[in-house]
């Protein structure tokens, strides 16, 4: 009886899908701005009283300087002399290919002092080119290269009369002047794990090039870093992948199948066993036009992105033959371009499938997450069975997409060297010297600015760790759309400025529905695009405060311990709350791009809280927004679960952090507790995977997750490693459990043999032998058994 009934084993749904914030066009409408003093601040207050508040108001900073020519010599004048000093003048001034500015990443380039009247003048000029474009390559002049971006690193303070060396160095970007804008280059993971680059049309451009950068290395099997993040692009050059007129790619291994291994089948239809073929190091983009070429984009790094891309299945199942259907696999070993291997359900179509005379069946088969697909024999199946197996199939499944980002990467050769109020004439003036003039007028004007406080924060304080995190998070919260960057000089970037909003919106749960942004160079301004007109957004945080308020009484009581209020809270988020699968199928017949507006708020606190129905990204930021008020430490962490991209929490208890999940929860997925307070070794066991977008990526090693003493199945002795200790567990549950259900959590993967016998055994040693009502479900290592 019960291998009858295993081949009805359900496959539960994870949640975690459609995670999304859409990405609908502009609002060109500037909203009105009152002005609403926060209890923290007195009338007035203004951007240089936010400085002041987080101490950074001394800080010195000089202002990016754009498109510079490609043979330009920077002169910086210090107000001492070396003589006698022992410090050389590429101790005072450096260049580098990364913003962390750290030795790894320092470039060959002349540098060279003068000194006279009590001055320093240091020369810095190129040195050979970095990263030649195949244009480049045929100029042998000493050029800075076709970088996206250079960091000048300045090492003491250039105003002292004596060598002072900073604390904190200061760090300019610069960028050279591109023959064409350089494209702005992303990439996408579709819902079956194929990787595609994409990148703005530039205008003029005739054609792009296609550029790959990778590591040598001896193990074909892994996609290991070419660089750690502090090398940047110093190594081994890119060498040209291919010419193409569209602004998409995905043929990797340019033979015209997008990376995939496609074979024909007996039927003429097609099977995919593999797929990411040869993807593996950097991609860069470039624009051309007749004999111009740009610089080269931002790399796409697929490292990071290794256990997101599936490979290959690790055996071959071409038409492999079995018996009946319980011998069917269940899941199915895949390999990723890290070289790891994680088991993927296997999803059996049988539409279309004919039952021949003997009884035999062919029946295609699909792989969750993956674009593979191929047949498989059944030697003896009934139209009962056929029909069970379809139940078996899991839905497709996409997740959170952050708001899009309409930066350009690199500022098109249009933008002006030195960005000001008004035109700075060429009078002789040595750049960085006229950048530091123009810095004090900018930031002197940027710190003037009054801030506009929203009442709603009052309720809700802001999460901020820095003057320029709060006041992005004072905009946002107030649904401002344009805010000058002026007085913030570090964030007049692209990578600076996307690390912080990211952190800013993924941590201020009364941000509501921001759907894209975008940094105008020129202007110094910051652009954002909402869901909703500013006074809708006044009334959905005031509603979601109300009802916060009363469900801080309600929750939470006194004398309650920081693990009793986490557990209080997931448990009211289980028992009130429901994931919305209508979002969820809106979102995936637009190819979660855009979803119909009525769906809005499923994305964002208001849909959890208020209307106690939402995605991971409600989930993820109500659990945010209540930890707050009932004063414990939460994050909010974006990443994805097997593949998916998925929004969670990391909290802090007694000094350790943690994982939890509260979208994967009972009511969600059958599954109790699937990720709770458990550490970052059982996150990545169950295929979570956190990426580095929710906070800022120099911070994010102090959100390590070490102590797993506190997960939910440890404590409740619930998970076990071997096919012994899962038989004596359930034997043992069946025997003193009295509910209608249990669960069990394996550290390892049972095979379909394997679990069989190892149920079987279990309720021998239970005395059970009434099966009719018995039910086996599966989600990954968990084993839930109904009765």
């Amino acid at each position: 009886m019960l291998r009858r009934l295993l081949f009805l084993l359900l496959a539960f749904m994870l949640v975690l899908t459609a995670c999304k914030t859409s990405n609908e066009g502009d609002r060109s409408t500037k909203p009105e701005s009152t002005k609403v003093v926060d209890v923290e601040f007195a009338s007035g207050v203004t951007v240089l009283d936010l400085k002041k508040k987080y101490g950074s108001d001394q800080e010195k900073s000089i202002m990016p300087i754009y498109n510079v020519e490609q043979d330009k010599e920077f002169i910086f004048d210090f107000n001492f002399e070396l003589v006698g000093s022992g410090i050389l003048a590429n101790d005072l001034v450096s260049v580098h290919t990364d913003q962390k500015a750290l030795p790894e990443s320092i470039i060959l380039s002349f540098a060279w002092d003068e000194q006279k009247d009590g001055i320093t003048s240091v020369s810095l000029k190129p040195h050979s080119g970095i990263m030649q474009t195949e244009t480049m390559s045929k100029n042998s002049a000493s050029t800075w290269g076709g970088a996206p971006i250079y960091y000048i690193r300045i090492n003491y303070d250039m105003d002292a009369t004596t060598p002072t060396k900073l604390e904190k160095p200061l760090v300019i970007p610069f960028t050279v002047k591109s023959d064409l804008p350089v494209p702005t280059l992303q990439y996408t993971i579709d819902p079956t794990g194929r990787l595609q680059l994409s990148w703005n049309e530039v205008e003029g451009a005739e054609g792009y090039r296609v550029y790959k950068r990778m590591k040598p290395i001896l193990d074909t099997h892994s996609n290991l870093p070419l660089s750690s993040a502090e090398e940047a692009y110093v190594g081994p050059g890119p060498r040209l992948l291919a010419e193409v007129t569209e602004t998409e790619f995905n043929d990797f291994m340019q033979d015209g199948e997008g990376g995939l291994l496609i074979t024909a089948a007996l039927d003429g239809s097609n099977m995919i066993s593999a797929q990411n073929r040869m993807v593996d190091g950097e991609y860069y983009v470039t624009a051309i036009a007749g004999d111009k070429e740009s610089g080269f984009s931002k790399p796409v790094n697929t490292v990071p992105l290794s256990k997101r891309l599936p490979s290959q299945m690790t055996e071959s199942i071409v038409y492999a033959s079995y018996p009946t259907v319980k011998e069917l696999p269940e899941t199915i070993d895949v390999k990723f371009i890290d070289g790891s291997i994680v088991p993927r359900r296997m999803n059996y179509l049988t539409d279309d499938v004919v039952i021949e005379g003997n009884g035999s069946a062919v029946i295609k088969h699909t792989i969750d997450g993956t674009a593979f697909s191929g047949f498989i024999i059944v030697n003896s199946i009934t139209k009962e069975e056929l029909d069970a197996l379809s139940e078996r199939t899991e839905k497709e499944a996409s997740g959170y997409v952050p708001p899009s980002n309409t930066t350009d990467h690199v500022p098109d050769p249009s933008v002006p060297t030195i960005i000001a109020d008004a035109p700075v004439e060429d009078d002789g003036t040595e750049v960085v010297a006229a950048q530091r003039d123009n810095t004090d007028k900018t930031v002197g004007e940027g710190n003037a600015q009054t801030l506009t406080v929203p009442a709603i924060i009052a309720d809700v304080p802001v999460n901020a760790d820095s003057a320029i995190e709060e006041y992005l998070a004072l905009g946002l919260i107030d649904g401002q759309e344009q805010l000058s960057m002026k007085a913030f000089p570090e964030a007049q970037n692209f990578d600076t400025l996307s690390d912080v909003l990211s952190k800013v919106i993924y941590q201020n749960p009364m941000i509501l529905g921001v759907k894209q942004y975008g940094y105008d160079y020129k202007s110094l301004t910051l652009f954002i695009g909402y869901e909703d007109d500013r006074d809708t957004i006044i009334r959905k945080q005031k509603e979601i405060v109300g009802e916060a308020a009363t469900l801080m009484t309600t929750i939470f009581k006194e004398g309650m311990s920081e693990e009793e209020k986490h557990q209080a809270l997931y448990d009211y988020l289980n028992d009130n709350t429901v994931y919305d699968d209508a979002a969820l199928e809106e979102a995936e017949k637009n190819g979660f791009q855009t979803v119909d507006p009525k769906f809005n708020d499923s994305f964002t606190t208001y849909g959890i809280l208020v209307k106690k129905v939402g995605v991971c990204a409600s989930y993820a930021s109500t659990y945010k927004m209540l930890s707050d008020l009932a004063g414990l430490e939460t994050v909010v962490v974006s990443g994805d679960m097997g593949g998916v991209p998925h929004a969670w929490n990391k909290v802090k208890i007694d000094g350790n952090w943690v994982h939890v999940d509260a979208t994967n929860n009972a009511t969600n997925t059958g599954i109790p507790y699937l990720l709770y307070n458990s550490s970052d070794d059982t996150a990545t066991a169950l295929n979570f995977y956190v990426d580095e977008g929710y906070w800022l990526d120099h911070e994010l090693d102090q959100f390590e997750s070490t102590d797993n003493s506190r997960d939910y199945y440890i404590v409740n002795d619930l998970e076990v490693d071997s096919a012994n200790k899962f038989t004596s567990k359930v034997a043992s549950l069946l025997k003193t459990d009295d509910g209608d259900k249990i669960i069990v959590r394996m550290t390892a993967t049972l095979s379909e043999d394997e679990l069989m016998d190892s149920l079987i055994k279990a309720f021998d040693q239970a005395s059970i032998t009434d099966l009719s009502n018995v039910r086996i479900n599966s989600l990954g290592t968990y084993y839930m058994i109904r009765r």
